[in-house]
């Protein structure tokens, strides 16, 4: 076991920036200042997350080595979203992580990690960068969602702070959870759609503005993760049937339409461009995307309420602290009929989907921590109240204990320094395994001629290892007819060496021309 945690310089500089800005931010809470506290929170949290986009030098299985690689390629043509970006050999287009345009994403999250990379070089913390800032951003619009439903500044921050060191969002920024840097701009931008509509609520002027927000908002979530991007409109229209004034005006329904129409406007025209440039791959794309609601796909069998097992996942011991904040504003008569719907009806689509994934019901997160945050706000305003010395100490040493909590740091230090604790999943074997072939990619474009096609690296492993360096690499070899026809087309090959369970042919190895490489991937 491999216990020693060594942080790097930069690192440990992240880490003590966050705890210093977390005390500041604290103290000005304390003190009424609830500008400065979000302003001093929202740059913790982004050193917290840059802190976290570090640790892992390398790419993680599921899901994020197949984004890096597309926005890799994205960076020197954005509208053409390639796993692969020649076809060497033949592929299966039916394949997400076998072939050649990648359409089984929407693409906005993947521009944004391209255009990171290409300012600051093709990295992990590059591609990773755009999910710190953006969730950090996030902070803003949760605090004012906070203060527009509940009236109360310190239920707002508080909310804030569960938002900035909720550890599942932490994760997803590191990119350990699959789905990843999707997941977290899908949650960015859904929730910034809620904050808009209420913004248009609450607005006595430039209320078209909000309504073109919202609509903005949820056609940028619809390009991260397709319709359920839509969620803000679901709360709307049912608030709107249940509220016995506003369902008989029609300039109400005008409203939302329009609203919707900007939606479309925004998502639209990448459906329609791909169903052009790419017919075939489209048509399939979102056949499959349909499939998922009505069939187990990706060898997906789970029992129905799968989503609520993952809930103490998600939230851990926050989640005990969601459950007070819904008892505790349903006994006190808030009107949260469109949260309310957005959250249910989020749980019952998803839990109704046959194809159910470990982050799918995440997307609500910001606003469940928002609910647990109510009685925390009612406790800070009970201890405000009282007089004394010990007032400011009870806050401070209060907060920092949430923070801890929420943040999960011995999770944290178990899943990316613990060799045991790190992701077994689908066979692999630990941080090592990673350190170690990602030093073997990254040394492929100085080992390997230009003119090369790389061949036996360990299964999927080909995707990380084209990240990494600008060589065409499969995980197997091809067979006599296909080496025949990448020489005919000048190519040669190099081959990563034996394995006990994978012995390369002889005339793959005796091919004119041909490499062994050095170092031995796992």
């Amino acid at each position: 076991m491999d216990t020693a945690w060594v942080l790097s310089a930069p690192q440990f500089v992240l880490l003590a920036v966050t705890g210093l800005l977390a005390v500041g931010s604290g103290m000005a809470w304390i003190r009424g200042r609830y500008g400065l506290a979000l302003g001093l929170l929202m740059v913790a949290a982004f050193a917290l997350r840059l802190l976290m986009a570090s640790l892992d030098p390398f790419l993680h299985e599921w899901d994020e080595r197949y984004h890096a690689l597309v926005a890799k390629h994205m960076i020197a043509d954005p509208l053409q979203p390639l796993l692969r970006d020649r076809a060497y050999l033949p592929y299966d287009y039916k394949r997400w992580g076998g072939n050649m345009v990648w359409l089984h994403k929407q693409p906005l999250f993947l521009w944004q990690m391209a255009l990171s990379m290409s300012l600051f070089g093709v990295n992990e913390l590059a591609l990773r960068l755009p999910s710190a800032l953006l969730t950090s951003l996030l902070l803003y619009p949760v605090y004012r969602l906070g203060y527009l439903l509940f009236a109360s500044r310190d239920t707002a921050y508080l909310g804030a702070v569960l938002v900035a060191f909720a550890y599942f969002q932490l994760e997803l920024v590191s990119g350990y959870i699959g789905m990843d840097h999707n997941d977290a701009a899908f949650l960015v931008y859904v929730t910034a759609s809620i904050w808009a509509y209420y913004e248009y609520r609450a607005a006595t002027q430039r209320q078209v503005a909000w309504l073109v927000a919202v609509g903005v908002l949820a056609g940028a979530a619809v390009l991260c993760k397709w319709l359920t991007g839509l969620l803000v409109y679901a709360g709307w229209g049912i608030a709107l049937l249940l509220d016995p004034v506003r369902r008989r005006a029609f300039a109400e329904y005008v409203r939302l339409a329009a609203s919707a129409g900007v939606a479309v406007l925004v998502f639209l025209p990448w459906q329609l461009y791909t169903a052009w440039r790419f017919p075939l791959e489209s048509a399939y794309e979102r056949a499959y995307n349909t499939r998922h609601f009505f069939e187990k796909l990706e060898g997906n069998d789970v029992p129905w309420y799968y989503h609520f097992t993952m809930l103490p996942v998600h939230y851990g011991v926050m989640l005990g602290l969601v459950v007070v904040g819904i008892v505790w504003v349903l006994r006190r008569g808030f009107r949260l009929v469109e949260i309310f719907s957005i959250v249910g009806v989020a749980l019952v689509f998803f839990t109704l989907a046959a194809t159910k994934m470990f982050t799918y019901l995440y997307v609500i997160s910001p606003l469940l921590l928002l609910l647990a945050a109510v009685p925390l706000g009612a406790a800070a305003a009970w201890v405000r109240a009282r007089s004394g010395q010990a007032r400011p100490a009870t806050l401070i040493v209060g907060l920092l204990g949430l923070i801890w909590l929420d943040a999960r740091p011995l999770a944290i230090y178990n899943r990316h320094f613990q060799e045991e604790y790190f992701p077994m999943m689908r066979g692999s074997i630990g941080r090592a395994r990673y350190l170690n072939n990602t030093a073997i990619y990254r040394t492929l474009d100085a080992n390997v001629p230009p003119g090369y096609v790389v061949f036996n690296a360990p299964d999927g492993d080909e995707i990380a290892a084209m990240f990494h360096c600008n060589r065409p690499v499969y995980a197997w070899w091809p067979s006599e007819a296909e080496l025949a026809t990448l020489q005919a087309q000048g190519m040669r090959v190099a081959v990563f060496p034996d394995r006990p369970d994978r012995v390369v042919p002889d005339y793959v190895r005796q091919s004119p021309g041909a490499i062994l490489l050095w170092g031995n991937p796992r």
